[in-house]
């Protein structure tokens, strides 16, 4: 389902959505957090409501905040607590589905603090961005985005292409599996018991793969082609299969397998090819017993955090930060996801996000107070001073 463009969606009034952002974040939790919530309303209504670049420039030509104040929003502490806060409220921990990606955010500005050259799938070349990896939490309806990392380039690289043990920032260097290790071990240590955990072939690391097996949580994953798996005490890769099968080795790419897979253990392997793929796709499922439709059906859940992606960029603005500070960059990030878990709330069953904008303005908004459940844990004062706090949508489930 593709979203409205901008163009084509009635500019909604400033002050009216930010009156209702503003009443929907004090009827959650306002206490666990210091924050100033009307300047956090302003700029979360200010990226639904810009037309062009969510800019503070432009959020505050809605003139209730000026560009200073805005600025020293996003320089100012950590925000991720707040976006832990609004996400645990929206979400069911013992069931659903734990989902993790990654998105390259394509940036301007040269001297942005963590900036590197990376592959943009979307332009099909290599850009100046900052590399998120996402976590969310799905049902199958709404999307929530629960928390990410922001991967931060090593400060040098050898000869052979290994990174050094030290970011940029003089942290320790951290690669994208280990920063999504750490996020379900967060998830882990905050109760979520997900049906599947769901990622792209990337993620189908050894990494990944033991934390999985230790808490024991089941998983559906894409594989490359050339991915090593045994079967009958013989190693084979996935691409091999096709070809296998047709000389009566192995059995038809229409009928799912069961094999070895390092690092785990036995998996079962399905081959996918819809029309309008050249080549065979293959997913695969931690739980031998499952069958080719329920492997097929999880992992086209995975395609809802696809969907904030394209949503957050095209209608809140997740791209258009020029912020130099990597604190300000992540506090941009953290509010325009919070615009979307905005969007959940006032979206009809099975619309997507232009059209909740574009509802928006032509009926009063839904305001809804949703306590926040015993268990979210208050950020501890020492937090609150430096600003370190803990971590941690689109509106609707996409077709896979």
């Amino acid at each position: 389902m593709e979203n409205a463009s901008l163009l084509t969606i009635p500019q909604l009034s400033y002050r009216q959505l930010h009156a209702a952002v503003q009443d929907w974040l004090l009827g959650l939790n306002p206490r666990s957090v210091w924050i100033h919530i009307p300047l956090i309303a302003a700029f979360v209504a200010g990226v639904l409501w810009t037309r062009g670049p969510a800019t503070c420039s432009a959020i505050a030509m809605g003139g209730l905040f000026s560009h200073d104040a805005l600025n020293r929003l996003l320089i100012g502490p950590s925000l991720r607590a707040l976006l832990r806060l609004v996400a645990l409220t929206m979400v069911d921990k013992l069931s659903g589905y734990l989902v993790v990606d990654d998105v390259v955010l394509d940036k301007s500005g040269p001297l942005i603090e963590g900036i590197a050259w990376l592959h943009s799938s979307t332009l099909d070349k290599k850009v100046r961005a900052l590399n998120l990896v996402v976590m969310g939490w799905t049902n199958g309806s709404v999307f929530i985005p629960l928390t990410f990392r922001t991967w931060k380039p090593p400060l040098t690289r050898s000869k052979k292409g290994q990174p050094s043990k030290e970011a940029y920032d003089g942290t320790i260097f951290k690669t994208k599996l280990e920063l999504a290790v750490e996020m379900l071990s967060w998830a882990k240590q905050r109760g979520f018991q997900p049906t599947a955990v769901l990622f792209d072939a990337y993620y189908l690391a050894a990494p990944v793969l033991r934390f999985l097996k230790r808490v024991n949580w089941h998983w559906v994953s894409r594989t490359k082609a050339n991915r090593n798996f045994k079967r009958d005490n013989k190693t084979f890769k996935a691409k091999s299969w096709v070809s296998m099968a047709a000389q009566g080795k192995a059995p038809r790419p229409s009928r799912s397998v069961t094999a070895h897979l390092s690092s785990w253990g036995e998996v079962r392997i399905i081959a996918v090819r819809h029309k309008a793929d050249k080549d065979f796709r293959y997913l695969v499922g931690s739980n031998p017993q499952w069958g080719r439709g329920v492997i097929e059906n999880l992992y086209g859940r995975r395609w809802a955090i696809e969907c904030l992606f394209r949503s957050a960029k095209q209608l809140a603005g997740l791209n258009d930060c020029q912020c130099r500070s990597a604190l300000g960059q992540e506090n941009h990030v953290v509010l325009v996801f919070i615009a979307h878990l905005f969007l959940v709330r006032q979206s009809r069953r099975g619309a997507s996000a232009g059209a909740t904008l574009a509802q928006l303005n032509q009926q009063p908004i839904r305001v809804e107070n949703h306590q926040t459940p015993a268990k979210v844990r208050r950020v501890r004062r020492e937090q609150r001073r430096c600003g370190k706090g803990g971590d941690g949508g689109s509106v609707s489930a996409c077709r896979a």
